[in-house]
Formats: structure tokens, sequence, C-alpha cells
């Protein structure tokens, strides 16, 4: 009767055991079956940020990490316990004290590696505050090519980092590794492609359409991989000309000086899923085109889901 009493409470500890190493696991990002999504709000906080948990939430994200100063845990009260906070002042990196918004963009991306290093956090969906998602990315995790990062291109020179896909911190180090501080994060991922061949495009767009013949080739650049995504990812035109932009939120209808495709050539329309997700696609031809995500530009990204 004592053995199996003992036999009993090993396998009741044994089950502890297990659990208490399975909520580690997703701590740490070693749950490969999910992407895990990376936002940052470091020494500036952006009230916007809980909208955006708020619709990864509804979407059903459940690795969601916010790496941000330990003196702004409070405004996430709300989320605390579905999301991952990550105090960034425990890392050393450059310009780390800096509020200087330019500085700030390129800062991020290396509170992210290290995040990443120090967690083991693979398969990032790393997103700016004002980005937000219409699916959940775990539907993209088989169509990534591992060994690189994603990230959408609106010309051959400029890349926005809106959304990218890390795999690793080993990657992504090796391609920070390359990055010039004397250029914002917009301008760094041409160069650093080149030198590394570690960067691939998200599209911005669906490929051959006849509208692009004079930009042919940036045209195809700005495309790559649509035939493997089957979606259209937002760099930051799309969501300037549905919802405005930061220094004039009323400018619905801004078209992008820099991006080569002209989204206001296009119509757009909203559809309200099973799910109750409202998303939105774009038309082309008559034809109707998913988009994944969309950079709210304005901050009002309330008005958006």
């Amino acid at each position: 009767m004592r053995r199996r009493y003992i036999i009993i409470l090993l396998f009741i500890i044994s089950l502890f055991f297990l659990s208490f190493s399975r909520d580690i696991e997703l701590f740490n990002g070693i749950d490969k079956q999910v992407c895990n999504i990376v936002l940052c709000s470091i020494n500036v906080y952006q009230d916007y940020i809980l909208e955006n948990i708020k619709q990864l939430l509804k979407l059903g994200n459940k690795n969601i990490y916010i790496l941000t100063n330990s003196k702004f845990f409070d405004n996430f009260d709300e989320y605390k316990e579905k999301i991952k906070l990550i105090d960034c002042d425990e890392f050393e990196v450059q310009h780390k004290n800096s509020e200087d918004f330019w500085k700030l963009t390129s800062t991020r991306l290396f509170y992210v590696c290290e995040a990443m290093k120090k967690y083991d956090i693979k398969n990032v969906i790393h997103i700016e505050n004002d980005v937000l998602l219409y699916y959940n990315p775990d539907i993209l995790l088989n169509k990534f090519d591992q060994g690189y990062i994603y990230v959408p291109f609106d010309t051959f020179e400029r890349n926005i980092c809106s959304i990218m896909y890390i795999p690793d911190h080993i990657i992504f180090q090796k391609a920070l590794d390359e990055y010039d501080f004397s250029k914002n994060d917009m301008f760094n991922f041409k160069g650093i492609s080149e030198k590394t061949n570690l960067i691939k495009n998200f599209p911005i767009f669906i490929n051959n359409h006849n509208d692009h013949v004079e930009n042919n080739n940036e045209y195809e650049f700005v495309t790559q991989n649509y035939d493997t995504f089957n979606f259209i990812f937002d760099a930051a035109a799309m969501g300037q000309y549905i919802g405005g932009i930061h220094s004039d939120p009323n400018a619905i209808g801004f078209i992008s000086e820099t991006c080569i495709i002209n989204y206001s050539n296009y119509s757009f329309v909203w559809e309200t899923g099973i799910d109750n997700i409202k998303r939105p696609f774009i038309l082309i031809d008559n034809n109707r085109y998913p988009i994944f995500n969309l950079h709210i530009h304005s901050k009002n990204l309330s008005y958006y889901v």
C-alpha cells in the first residue's frame, strides 16, 4: 500500500514539473510551432500599443512579448495575464537612453535581438506599435524560409520595418553586424541584404500586373514572394492612404511620394468574417486580394479593427 502511495505521489510530482517546464518553455520562446510576436515601447510610452495588443489577442495569438521599460509595466495591467513583459533596461545597446524617434527606430532592433538571445525566442514577428495584423501569423510559419529575415520594401532602396519575420537571434545578429547608424532603419536593409544575403521580401502588391510595366524591375522586386504568401503586406503607404498620416490624421487618401505602388489607383473593401474580425481587401481588376496588415500611420488604431 505504501509503495502504491509513493508511485501516485511521484506521478503527481512529475505532472507538476512537466507543467512547470512547459511554462518556462513558452516564456523562453521554445514553442516552435507558433510565431512569437514582439512589440517595443522603449523610453517613450505609446498608448495605442494597447489597441494593438487587443487585436493580437482577438486573433488568437498567445505568445506576445512586450519589450519595454519597467517604469511602463503598470500601463499593461489590463493584459498582464496574457502577455509577457520584458524589461529592456536589462540590456546594453547603443543609444540606450535616447528618446529621439529616429535613433529609437534603429535601437529597438538591437533590443529585440538581445531579448531573442537571452530568452531563446525564435520565429519572431516584430511589428511596430501602429501596425495592425488581420490574420494570426501562425498561418505563415510553413511559408517562411527560416534561414532569412523578411521585411517589406517599397522601392529598391527603401525598406520599412513595420513588420518583420526574424527566425532566430543568430541570423538577426549577423544582419545587425552590418547596420549603419549613419542611416535610419528604412535605408539599412538593402545594404544588409547585399552584404549578407539574409533578407527576403514581404510583398507589397501582387506580381505580374500590367499597371507597372514602366517600373518592371523595381515592381518585381517589391512584389517578390507574393506567390509564396498570397497576401499583400503593408509597408506604410496603404495605411497612409486608408487612414491618413501622423502629422495629419484627417489626410485620408494620402499618397506616398516614395512607394512605387500608387494605391489610390485601387479600391479597398472591408469584410467581417465568421470570427467577427473586420479585415481589409484590395480590389485589383475586379479581383479581391487579402491584406495581411496595415500600418496605421495616423495612430488611430481603434478605427480600423
